[in-house]
């Protein structure tokens, strides 16, 4: 028979197993929105460092996101609660104009944005949110009916690693029942969020839907099993895809890839879509995956096509087209164009998330990294070979002053022959043999 869940408030003795990952963390961070598995959250890992010898530094992040007139003052509880317990707390307000249409994904985004922000600002190595297995079970539910694939059925992972900050969720697998329990033996009171009831939004629908299946034996319990088994499953076609790059895709030194068609679409479908998935993130710099219906239909279409005529698709910010005899994949310019930043002697830095910078100490001042362009590669008189695409050469890291190209490091390329220390390198192989982890920003508020 299946273990009994846990009832009753959280206690201490299990609080060590609870935040077992964050043993080694000398600061970390917990988002306190000021509702009850927040509360809880807070409640917790409060109990748990005050029992440690060497307690981590703790700062509670609140955000504010300005969708209705009592968030300011919910805001303002949370801040007095942290006080009395002698921790720091930060305020982050989601300023600017609000959209009118899918509110609940564009504060999601603003919230994430916002932590993550904050937490590369004072230096913390986690960032806690609450949430619980009934939101696992909700996310399942949100993701089935939407047609997501196998990751996003996998819902929430525990520990998701986002560049140098981890976001970790603790309470995956205690009820919603339990974190309410917990604050209420803490003496807390939490702040109810009209839009957890309002029909208007997706999750709350679900949730009003969810004793209805419970009674037929589909309990959040249940559901947040099915989404670790998926996640286990996910995690095998991870293994798979990452076996698939290293024997079909080829990386060159302008953070491009080669695609081998013959190899690449040998597997079964779910490979090579997650497989290609990966190159897609890698190389146009996005944290969230693209539609899973336009993913498919470039999958697809990449898979039918026999290399005769020509082939130029756009996604997530990275080109596919046909050259040399496969598939090359780069990072599209667009229309914003790519990062332009001002840049000193001695500069050491990541451009654009694909290519490591160092300019030497005798390089002139007043330069400015940004990419050579479609105008710069034309006034170098460089093309497309082989399999470099012409927009891959575009797209590659180049030193200006004013409108004048200095140096393009990748192509070796210093104008009037004034040569300075400067060197580029890919990163692209470091992003791809990292899997991607995407309920960051997809998961509940």
């Amino acid at each position: 028979m299946p273990t009994a869940e846990p009832t009753g408030p959280i206690k201490d003795c299990e609080l060590p197993a609870l935040f077992a990952p964050l043993a080694e963390a000398p600061r970390i961070a917990l988002a306190v929105s000021g509702g009850g598995d927040s509360l809880a959250l807070l409640d917790c890992v409060d109990r748990w460092r005050r029992k440690r010898a060497d307690p981590p530094t703790l700062i509670v992040l609140s955000v504010d996101h300005g969708l209705r007139k009592s968030s300011r003052t919910a805001a303002a509880g949370v801040a007095a609660i942290s006080r009395d317990r002698g921790i720091e707390v930060r305020l982050l307000r989601w300023t600017g104009r609000k959209p009118q249409s899918d509110i609940e994904a564009a504060a999601r985004a603003a919230r994430y944005r916002l932590l993550l922000a904050a937490a590369r600002e004072f230096g913390v190595s986690h960032v806690l949110l609450g949430h619980h297995l009934d939101d696992q079970a909700e996310t399942l539910l949100l993701r089935l009916a939407r047609g997501s694939g196998l990751f996003g059925l996998a819902a929430m992972r525990r520990e998701i690693p986002v560049d140098d900050v981890t976001i970790f969720r603790p309470f995956l697998e205690t009820s919603r029942s339990r974190l309410a329990e917990t604050i209420a033996v803490a003496g807390l009171t939490p702040v109810e969020d009209p839009m957890n009831t309002d029909p208007r939004f997706a999750r709350a629908r679900i949730r009003r839907i969810m004793p209805l299946i419970a009674a037929d034996g589909v309990d959040p319990a249940g559901l947040a099993a099915t989404a670790r088994r998926l996640a286990d499953a996910a995690e095998a076609i991870d293994a798979a895809a990452s076996d698939l790059i290293a024997g079909a895709v080829e990386l060159n030194a302008m953070a491009a890839a080669t695609i081998d068609p013959a190899a690449f679409f040998n597997r079964p479908g779910e490979v090579w879509r997650r497989a290609l998935l990966r190159l897609l993130l890698a190389l146009g710099g996005v944290h969230y995956p693209p539609r899973f219906e336009r993913l498919v239909a470039l999958a697809d279409a990449m898979a039918a096509h026999r290399g005769r005529g020509r082939f130029k698709r756009t996604l997530a910010g990275t080109v596919v087209e046909w050259c040399g005899g496969g598939f090359v994949a780069y990072r599209e310019i667009g229309r914003e164009g790519l990062p332009e930043i001002g840049v000193k002697p001695g500069y050491r830095g990541l451009w654009d998330g694909r290519f490591r910078v160092e300019i030497g100490a005798d390089a002139p001042i007043g330069l400015r990294l940004a990419a050579l362009g479609e105008a710069g590669r034309r006034a170098l008189g460089v093309r497309s070979s082989g399999t470099v695409a012409a927009g891959a050469l575009a797209a590659l890291p180049a030193l200006w002053r004013g409108a004048r190209l200095r140096a393009v490091p990748g192509l070796d390329y210093f104008a009037d022959g004034v040569r300075f220390s400067v060197e580029s390198g890919s990163v692209l192989p470091e992003r791809l043999a990292a899997p991607p982890r995407f309920p960051d920003f997809l998961a509940p508020t």
